[in-house]
């Protein structure tokens, strides 16, 4: 039977760990399946935030659970975070620009006293994992470049944005300032989940 890592999750398509499994990283999100999710298994130093599609959220710590259909009968989004961040801001990269391949460019976020997070456009959500805050709703800066992934790598936007996590929904937000750069667009896609897209250079 699959034991899930330390850093990792396994989520089931059936009850007690049956059917098809997947394996989810912290930092990383899984929303392929929804409602298709029965089971969990959860490593030592990993987390497990499970939305269903009214926007319930559970959080499942260490441990192995063999029927999360009680609480989460409709799983929507599965969100896994490390155990010594609060919540995580789910962040893909998009282009409009003519000529250049899927993944031309790159995408660094770095929140405010963290490490950054590189995500490469074209690819899936990327977790940018933020710690509890104090006030638990205090709003985080995070610095946010775009770059081409060919040499030179040259900058083509520079800005910075605020992301917020609402503890009584259990809801992410983002607000945009003077700071954010003009030739990007952002849209927020479900309660984890951001799409930055880049329209021109």
């Amino acid at each position: 039977m699959s034991t899930a890592s330390d850093n990792d999750g396994i989520i089931f398509k059936e009850k007690n760990f049956g059917g098809q499994q997947w394996a989810i990283k912290s930092g990383s999100r899984y929303g392929n399946h929804a409602g298709a999710l029965r089971s969990l298994k959860v490593g030592k130093f990993c987390k497990i935030n499970i939305w269903d599609k009214n926007g319930t959220m559970e959080t499942y710590l260490a441990g192995d659970y063999p029927d999360i259909t009680q609480k989460i009968p409709n799983v929507d989004i599965v969100q896994a975070v490390d155990i010594q961040f609060k919540f995580s801001v789910d962040i893909r990269l998009k282009h409009n620009i003519s000529g250049k391949p899927a993944e031309g460019f790159k995408l660094t976020v770095i929140p405010y006293q963290l490490n950054p997070v590189e995500i490469v456009s074209g690819a899936d959500y990327s977790g940018v994992q933020i710690p509890e805050l104090n006030p638990p709703d205090a709003e985080i800066v995070c610095q946010v470049a775009v770059r081409e992934t060919a040499w030179p790598g040259q900058t083509v936007a520079n800005g910075s944005i605020y992301f917020k996590y609402t503890p009584s929904n259990n809801t992410l937000s983002y607000r945009k300032t003077g700071g954010w750069p003009t030739n990007c667009d952002i849209v927020q896609d479900d309660v984890s989940g951001f799409t930055i897209t880049l329209n021109s250079i």
